[in-house]
Order: C-alpha cells, then sequence, then structure tokens
C-alpha cells in the first residue's frame, strides 16, 4: 500500500474529529444511513483491503454515521506501528540489511538478534489483541439498524477482522520460527569445535553431532516453510484472492 495512501488515510482521520464537531447534519436518518450503506457497499465490492477516504460530499451525506466508519480508519491508524515492528523483525533476522537472505552462518554470529525479535513479535501480538478487542466493542456500542449492521459487520470483517488474523497468524509463524533458530544457533555456537559452518552449509565432523543437528536444521526449515505459507495467506486476504 502507497505512502500516499497512507497519508491520505492519516489525514483524513482529522478531518472526521473536525467535521464531526461542527457540521450540522441536513439530510434525514434514512437518507444518511442510505448513503453510508452504499458507500460500504461499495468497499465490499471491491478485491482486497481498500480504505476508501469519504470525501466532503460523503461526509455531508453520512451525517453522524461517518464517525461508525472512523472506528475502522481508527484501527487502521493503529495498525501502523505493530505493522512496522513487524516488518523490522522479519528483515533483521531473515532478510537482514542485504537484498540477500540471511545464512545460518551471519544468524549464529549475532544471536542476540534472535532474542530481540522474540520479544518485539511477543509485545507486538499482545497490543494487537489488546487494539482488535478495542475495535470490537467500540463496534459492538454503536447504534445500528438491521439494513445497516448487516453491510457494516461485513466491511468490519473485511477490513478489521480477516486482515489481523491473516496477521496474527504470521506473527505466530514468525515465532514459531525464531524458536527453531534460536535452538539451532545455540547448539551450533556451543558446538564449534565440532562442526563448520558456511553460508547455509554446516558439515558435521562425527555422526553424533550430525545426529544431534538434523532434527534442529528440520525444524528450523519447517518452521520457515510454515511461515512463508502464512504469509501466502495474508497475502490473499489482503489482495482478496
Amino acid at each position: 500500500m502507497s505512502i500516499l495512501a497512507r497519508a491520505a488515510r492519516s489525514a483524513v482521520c482529522i478531518v472526521l474529529a473536525a467535521t464531526l464537531a461542527g457540521f450540522s447534519w441536513g439530510n434525514s436518518e434514512a437518507d444518511q444511513r442510505k448513503a453510508f450503506i452504499a458507500f460500504l457497499q461499495d468497499v465490499n465490492n471491491r478485491p482486497g483491503i481498500h480504505f476508501l477516504v469519504p470525501n466532503a460530499d460523503d461526509e455531508k451525506a453520512f451525517g453522524p454515521y461517518l464517525q461508525q466508519y472512523a472506528v475502522i480508519l481508527d484501527f487502521d491508524k493503529d495498525m501502523k506501528a505493530p505493522m512496522s515492528d513487524f516488518i523490522t523483525q522479519i528483515v533483521k533476522i531473515g532478510y537482514g540489511p542485504n537484498p540477500s537472505p540471511r545464512t545460518i552462518e551471519q544468524i549464529a554470529a549475532a544471536p542476540a538478534d534472535l532474542a530481540a525479535a522474540k520479544d518485539a513479535v511477543s509485545k507486538m501480538e499482545q497490543g494487537l489483541e489488546t487494539r482488535l478487542a478495542k475495535a470490537n466493542a467500540d463496534r459492538a456500542a454503536l447504534k445500528q439498524p438491521d439494513d445497516l449492521k448487516a453491510v457494516y459487520d461485513k466491511t468490519f470483517d473485511k477490513l478489521v477482522t480477516a486482515p489481523t488474523v491473516a496477521f496474527e497468524n504470521s506473527a505466530k509463524a514468525l515465532s514459531t520460527g525464531i524458536d527453531a533458530a534460536i535452538a539451532l544457533v545455540t547448539y551450533i555456537n556451543a558446538h564449534r569445535t565440532k562442526m563448520s559452518v558456511s553460508g547455509m552449509q554446516i558439515q558435521a565432523k562425527d555422526q553424533r553431532t550430525l545426529d544431534e543437528l538434523q532434527p534442529l536444521m528440520r525444524a528450523y526449515q519447517d518452521a520457515g516453510e510454515r511461515f512463508v505459507a502464512a504469509q501466502r495467506q495474508s497475502d490473499r486476504v489482503l489482495q482478496g484472492n
């Protein structure tokens, strides 16, 4: 999603607050609800995740219902920080500062990065659960006629619930991958004299070391595959595939 699009969504939250405080609503409740439902249906009909920004005419047409859309926009705004942290941790432990993936040799040389990443991901998951709980509570408190509630719930699930669940699944897979990487590099660093490590290659100097390494390597590789699968599923949710 482009930086310009994110900036536009951030700006609209400020506009919403000012508009709600000072605007005189002229349309009837039925007209306002009809206009808001049409807007939400437009969001629902688009493939993938799209946070449409209400324009000036929309804001006037929605009346107080504009505040109900702000519940969704506010959640998106608050998700920026944990999403940024999540990407940072992926880069730190998986890909490093360069385009090429980090090797096992590089990961083993910086075990502190894994511990820091584990802590950051754990805090991010806790923060995400707290913020989602607040969004759900805000939604439950909204006063909505049945026709609006049906459409709004679909929009909320599409823009808030589904991507959050996908994000949580990726975070859990990342956390499992970090655990597997920690176990592997801890063993490597404790048995340096019994093996050689170069790039992604590990060569054991005796059968016992090889037997101990194999399940650690398998767990590391399996965790990586599960993370890739979780990321692909997340992409499908975001793109609407």
